[in-house]
């Protein structure tokens, strides 16, 4: 049972949410297997879990105002400073165009050619694990129908988070680090300075159209509980308010020693390729500078590190993309 939601107040949302340890339980669905999946051990997951976090599968609807016949297209959106990776994307898989959207703040990687949608496709089915694979299905019927093909309609990934890079490449899309450096004090004296990371993926809670009890249902619910459970940490909701509009979200937030090191285990061995690998080392170095006391030269040296963390980031260096190759 997931307790009411109640909007976050708190200037340090991360360990506002732990305090309120909102913790909701696990609840089973039906979902079908994935035996006919191909062993693609890497691109296919990635690919999967960037879309399903901040890409959009566009299929024209059966009812359609046009006679105009628009075939199935795949758009991924990045931060800005994610163009290399956009770039890395379109040039090894030989798909796509890079859109530069700069004014707005991000990139789009646009796929619309058939025979390259169709690869995607093909990459990405049988390793999706959200609502998302909603969309794709359409666009599978859409192909099917129209070109007379039989492409399978693969089910949910139900491997473990552990066994492939899906979560490195959703965490590419919707996670992030942080890293916060306080005073504590008691009774208005100070004692220590304290330092703590976190790592959180957070997800709207219920996705926009209607999904089948066989694909999962339109809720983010269990895939956000089955990333909680392999972190080892309690699974979070919270709410925000903008001006009229109420959003609700799921949040898995790793901030211990123990959900730690499953996510430096994992990322060392899945590893992102968007900034936040950037961001990933950082915070792992962090980790390391506060392990066996505090001492003044370590603390200014987290100090520099987290005055050019995530967005006061001013240099970016991709040399981790030259390993990225899938030809």
């Amino acid at each position: 049972k997931i307790e009411k939601n109640k909007e976050f107040k708190c200037d340090n949302s991360y360990a506002c949410a732990l305090k309120k340890n909102r913790s909701v339980s696990y609840r089973s669905i039906r979902r079908y297997s994935t035996s006919e999946v191909s062993n693609n051990s890497f691109i296919g997951p990635y690919l999967a879990g960037l879309i399903e976090g901040d890409g959009y599968i566009g299929v024209q609807e059966k009812i359609s105002k046009t006679n105009i016949i628009s075939r199935p297209k795949i758009i991924i959106a990045f931060n800005i400073h994610d163009k290399p990776l956009a770039e890395k994307l379109s040039a090894e898989l030989e798909v796509g165009k890079v859109i530069n959207r700069e004014k707005a703040g991000h990139v789009l990687l646009q796929i619309l050619a058939k025979e390259e949608v169709l690869k995607i496709i093909h990459l990405i089915n049988g390793h999706m694990r959200t609502p998302k694979i909603e969309a794709l299905h359409r666009a599978i019927h859409w192909i099917n129908k129209k070109d007379s093909s039989s492409i399978p309609l693969l089910g949910l990934d139900l491997s473990p988070l552990d066994s492939n890079s899906w979560l490195a490449g959703f965490s590419d899309a919707d996670a992030g680090f942080a890293i916060t450096v306080y005073d504590r004090k008691k009774n208005g004296v100070f004692l220590r300075t304290s330092v703590q990371t976190f790592f959180r993926i957070e997800v709207k809670q219920n996705y926009s159209r209607e999904v089948s009890q066989d694909q999962g249902g339109a809720s983010y619910f269990n895939i956000l509980t089955e990333i909680s459970n392999f972190l080892t940490v309690n699974l979070y909701t919270r709410t925000r308010k903008k001006e009229d509009k109420v959003f609700y979200a799921f949040m898995a937030i790793a901030h211990n020693s123990r959900s730690h090191e499953i996510v430096r285990k994992y990322f060392d061995r899945f590893p992102l390729y968007s900034s936040k690998y950037l961001a990933y080392k950082d915070w792992c170095l962090v980790q390391d500078l506060n392990r066996g006391g505090l001492t003044k030269e370590k603390l200014d040296k987290i100090k520099i590190i987290k005055n050019h963390f995530n967005n006061k980031r001013k240099q970016y260096n991709f040399s981790h993309l030259d390993s990225l190759h899938f030809k």
